[in-house]
């Protein structure tokens, strides 16, 4: 295996990094980041041979898991590499004795340990299960560790599954590894300056101008090259972009000829990308995009020329990556994007989901790989291509798509103990949607701002509504870039190009259409709330203004290519949900349900940038990250709760979340039941569980606070009935200091009656 120059720089870093991470107690942690196209799988199987030839300290098995089914290649590949009579290499379901054997390494697939049943909570995988046979991941690990070796952990692609609560309960309560390496191109976690400063920690990280230097990925990503001379043969944006597309890929084709090598360069097409599976806005787009490429270019799937990747559908897909294969055009979705590997693919094609600017790392990283790991003397082979109908372009990674940043994990300590606080959480889906109760409120709405009556002939209503509304709007354009470069992927923001001007093509009606409802509906959850205010908009134009016999696609146009249109249909829509929420506030007293649990810390919780770490050493998790903004209240009970050698453990409660503590109450201005979350809870040395809400100001005035002190106090009164030792109540900040109200009939004023000194 011969390795590039800064290949061989990372794996002998990582080394180093590794034996040192193992040298400590504990279980710890390292990243290795390394762009897409880098060879990452090569450099990890370098890093195993090295720690084989290598005295580590200790004896290993490995665990290598990957997200969907890419265990199975990354199997292949080490193969390939590694040392077979230094390594064993297995499937998770292949192993026979129930353990793992000194320097073996079981790949799995990390989906089908975490995949669990939506209504019992049951696991699917039988690994994950208890059975006769006893052959399950617990067992593996613990006869594995029962011999005396440690487990080291690899999570290839870590950014798409590992950071999910599911996941890190499994590393942490059955894997237990003794160290993790986290492998891929942009992952959500990077250790903080003072746990790698420190040596708690690891971090190997190779850079985009390393690999270009060394020939293994593209030079450039141009974006929508010269698309201008191709305006004049073709009216819509999607054929010209698709067009400019093939015409590319026609081009390298004559160039990799001429340099004497056997490549067919690939276009990968991208339908918009609204869920996993094919919505019909994507069997739409599919049909147009292949009615295009057989009509002007003769490509098909029959002829071998067309494949397609899909969830529901997949043609032509069984030698697609080898250089030389006939296929021409890819269709796929974003889900392609994880691991696939496809050196010829250059060119990129994305009808992306009009609300989303934005290009995914992962995603135009399947194009950027060079297909004989070098340059070639034609620049043009040396450079991705990219047509989109997109009006700029922002690169972004998945710590971004995902409104993720500086991610930092923290666990529950080894020695916390249950609380077994019975907890309730009202499930949000419950009441959060609109209703189809709603759909008569619009109508009724947008009748009453136009004048309509239900007895209008079609004609006299269209005739009212043409007043205040641009019946006949004129055609929408929209701007595309062009000729727009990227040199430096990771450190790209906003691309700047040239502004071409396209009308807007058909389906795009029905993509802005569908965001407009979406915008609309909130802060009802837009994904069932938006096709309500849809099918109530279609339903008053062809019941009153006489659209029945139109195309769906007129009332889109009317709607999407008027600003003063969306005005008014915005303004008729608020008023709409204004009077919805009284017809909702019934609708929840009839479905509302409770889910009722056990509350215990969780195993492990995840804090972003807008919290910092904070010194505690009685705090339930091994890291305190508190709000940065929490309040001076919250600030003061923190110091008095940690200080206090009678305080056993105690953590900050969270809020909306199922794995939080939550107590019901009534709330006084709607009347109906919410879920309270007590700010603390406190563990005691004597057993004793404490419930605090801290207030100052006018939230300790606030109507809400006294339901909610009425509810906890409600709520201690019923635990101790089942002689459990528990107390608590609300805690205000004075100029005094701290104090406590725990009795009935909530007063606001801490001078008064029922207020004492907070007592830890």
């Amino acid at each position: 295996m011969q390795l590039k120059n800064y290949q061989k720089t990372a794996v002998d870093k990582l080394v180093k990094i590794a034996k040192s991470l193992l040298e400590k107690e504990g279980s710890r942690q390292c990243v290795f980041k390394a762009p897409t196209g880098s060879g990452k799988t090569i450099m990890v199987a370098d890093f195993l041979e090295k720690i084989g030839e290598e005295r580590m300290p200790g004896r290993y098995a490995f665990l290598w898991i990957s997200g969907y089914n890419l265990h199975r290649q990354s199997r292949e590949k080490l193969e390939q590499y590694l040392d077979a009579s230094r390594y064993a290499f297995s499937y998770l379901e292949d192993i026979q004795d129930n353990e793992l054997r000194e320097n073996e390494i079981a790949f799995v697939n990390w989906h089908s340990l975490t995949k669990q049943d939506a209504t019992t909570g049951a696991y699917k995988n039988i690994f994950m299960r208890d059975n006769e046979a006893d052959r399950n991941l617990r067992t593996f690990i613990t006869k594995t560790k029962e011999k005396g070796l440690e487990i080291i952990l690899i999570v290839d692609e870590s950014h798409y599954h590992y950071w999910s609560d599911r996941s890190q309960e499994l590393v942490q309560n059955v894997i237990g590894p003794k160290l993790t390496i986290e492998v891929s191109a942009t992952p959500k976690l990077e250790p903080s300056g003072e746990d790698i400063a420190s040596g708690d920690a690891g971090i190997v990280a190779v850079r985009f101008d390393e690999v270009i230097a060394e020939g293994m990925i593209k030079s450039e990503v141009v974006i929508n090259k010269e698309i201008g001379k191709l305006v004049e043969f073709h009216d819509a944006v999607d054929d010209v972009i698709l067009a400019a597309a093939i015409e590319k890929q026609k081009e390298l084709a004559g160039l990799y000829e001429k340099e004497g090598v056997e490549i067919n360069p690939l276009v990968l097409v991208q339908l918009p990308n609204e869920g996993e599976k094919t919505s019909a806005l994507d069997q739409d787009k599919l049909e147009k995009v292949q009615i295009f490429l057989r009509d002007t270019y003769g490509m098909t799937v029959k002829n071998g020329e067309v494949g397609i990747w899909l969830s529901e559908e997949k043609e032509n897909l069984l030698t697609i990556t080898d250089p030389r294969n006939q296929v021409k055009a890819l269709i796929f979705k974003q889900a392609i994007a994880l691991g696939w590997d496809c050196p010829r693919a250059q060119i990129l094609v994305m009808f992306r989901d009009i609300q989303s600017l934005t290009f995914q790392v992962q995603t135009v990283g399947r194009i950027l790989r060079m297909p004989e790991a070098k340059h070639y003397d034609s620049d043009e082979l040396n450079r991705a291509f990219v047509y989109t109908n997109l009006g700029s372009v922002k690169i972004a990674d998945d710590k971004d798509s995902l409104g993720l940043f500086h991610i930092n994990p923290a666990r529950r300590k080894l020695d916390i103990a249950p609380a077994d606080l019975p907890s309730v959480y009202l499930r949000r889906t419950d009441y959060c949607d609109l209703t189809l109760s709603f759909r008569r409120l619009l109508i009724d709405g947008a009748n009453e701002y136009f004048g309509i009556e239900n007895t209008d002939m079609a004609n006299v209503a269209y005739e009212k509504a043409d007043v205040k509304l641009d019946l006949l709007p004129e055609e929408l354009e929209i701007p595309v870039i062009a000729d727009a470069i990227i040199k430096q992927i990771d450190g790209a923001d906003e691309i700047v190009g040239n502004i071409l001007h396209f009308s807007v093509p058909e389906d795009d009606f029905k993509y802005r259409f569908e965001l407009f409802a979406k915008v609309m509906s909130l802060p009802y959850a837009p994904v069932r709330s938006h096709t309500k205010i849809q099918h109530a908009l279609y339903d008053w134009f062809d019941n009153y203004l006489g659209f029945k016999s139109q195309s769906r696609l007129n009332i889109q146009r009317i709607i999407v290519c008027s600003e003063n249109n969306q005005r008014i249909f915005a303004e008729v829509i608020e008023k709409a949900k204004e009077r919805f929420r009284e017809v909702k506030r019934k609708e929840i007293k009839t479905k509302q349900k409770m889910k009722e649990s056990l509350w215990n810390v969780p195993p492990i919780d995840y804090f972003n940038e807008l919290y910092e770490k904070v010194s505690a050493d009685r705090y339930a998790l091994d890291s305190c990250y508190l709000l940065k903004n929490r309040t001076e209240p919250e600030r003061a009970f923190e110091a008095v709760v940690d200080g206090s050698d009678r305080v056993k453990w105690w953590i900050k409660n969270e809020v909306n979340r199922e794995e939080y503590f939550s107590i019901p109450y009534t709330d006084p201005i709607d009347k109906l039941t919410h879920s309270f979350y007590p700010d603390y809870i406190v563990m005691f040395t004597d057993g004793t569980v404490g419930i605090y809400e801290t207030k100052a100001g006018i939230t300790l005035t606030s109507p809400d606070t006294s339901a909610k002190s009425d509810a906890l106090q409600e709520y201690i009164s019923t635990f101790k009935e089942k002689s459990r030792k528990i107390r608590g109540g609300i805690v205000a900040k004075t100029s005094s200091g701290l104090f406590l109200y725990a009795g009935e009939k909530f007063n606001a004023d801490p001078t008064k009656k029922g207020w004492g000194r907070l007592d830890m």
